[in-house]
């Protein structure tokens, strides 16, 4: 059996979707709330609640596990849900449940440059959940993505529904910072394909896009596809800081958190690609895969901020 954590997210529809393509194994999807449970099955896979900070319903979801694919994470703080509990602590909860059962391996995907030792909360998190699975014995492959697009993303989905609102787009500080975005159908062939590749066992591996963007580029790609014209507004990151800051403490689900926004000023790209040269993955091209953001309106952008369906 196979088990996803993070089952409700985006990239984990897409990760069970090529689960069902190249294995007979059953699967299994962590999941925190019941009401998510019809989507899973949907999807041909086994919900099961629990949760990455609950070692208890750790120990029951990997019972007849034999492999891991390893999503759940979070980028922002919201009461006791914190980058550090889930995103740490969760990883080095779900490592010892996985070793107390015999799982076989275990794959994490986490941001590219996720570093214990980097001064952002979210690189941080995940670097020290990335060092306690390299270092506990437990056969791994860590992949580091860059930028993830896809139907249901929230940084290619946030800008384009801000592109709907005139008259102006702003773009956090210069727009200069570097991306290499990755598609996340491609994330997903890759975390299922390093299930059975021995060349990513116990493998810290970079997985991006073939091609690399500024900030600036990435949103005038977006508005380019969505036939949308704006005078774009370059604002210095702290003056954006103080209005992410308010909105991550009123609303339910801000477009844009104080994390990201730490990040957004810092390049994002790879060192060592290995998506083709590894996993022999052609990666989809932006403008080829970004049709879906003309399903994102003003008013989808509000009901996601407000964590409302």
């Amino acid at each position: 059996m196979i088990l996803v954590t993070g089952g409700n997210g985006y990239v984990a529809s897409y990760t069970i979707t090529q689960l069902k393509k190249n294995t007979t194994q059953p699967i299994r999807a962590l999941i925190r709330n019941e009401s998510q449970s019809a989507k899973i099955r949907g999807q041909g896979a086994e919900p099961f609640i629990g949760d990455v900070t609950d070692p208890e319903s750790l120990k029951r979801a990997c019972e007849g596990v034999d492999q891991i694919i390893h999503l759940a994470a979070v980028n922002r703080d919201k009461g006791t849900v914190t980058m550090h509990r889930v995103n740490a602590e969760g990883t080095i909860n779900l490592v010892n449940a996985a070793k107390n059962a015999g799982v076989k391996h275990v794959v994490q995907v986490v941001g590219l440059g996720a570093d214990a030792n980097r001064p952002y909360p979210l690189a941080s998190s995940q670097g020290i959940g990335v060092n306690y699975l390299m270092t506990s014995g437990m056969p791994y492959t860590v992949l580091e993505a860059s930028v993830i697009f896809g139907a249901g993303d929230e940084f290619l989905n946030t800008l384009a529904g801000l592109a709907r609102i005139p008259p102006v787009m702003i773009v956090p500080g210069d727009g200069q910072s570097r991306f290499q975005p990755i598609a996340a159908q491609d994330v997903a062939a890759c975390a299922v394909k390093s299930l059975s590749l021995p060349a990513a066992l116990n493998q810290r591996l970079q997985i991006c896009g073939s091609e690399i963007f500024t900030l600036e580029q990435i949103i005038d790609a977006i508005m380019a596809e969505m036939g949308i014209h704006r005078l774009k507004l370059k604002m210095p990151v702290p003056l954006l800081k103080i209005a992410v800051n308010i909105m991550d403490k009123t609303l339910p689900k801000p477009p844009v958190t104080p994390s990201l926004l730490a990040q957004i000023g810092v390049d994002n790209v790879a060192t060592n690609n290995t998506t083709e040269s590894i996993f022999g993955i052609k990666p989809i091209k932006l403008k080829e895969g970004i049709g879906f953001v003309h399903d994102m309106t003003v008013g989808k952008l509000i009901r996601r901020t407000l964590n409302k369906k």
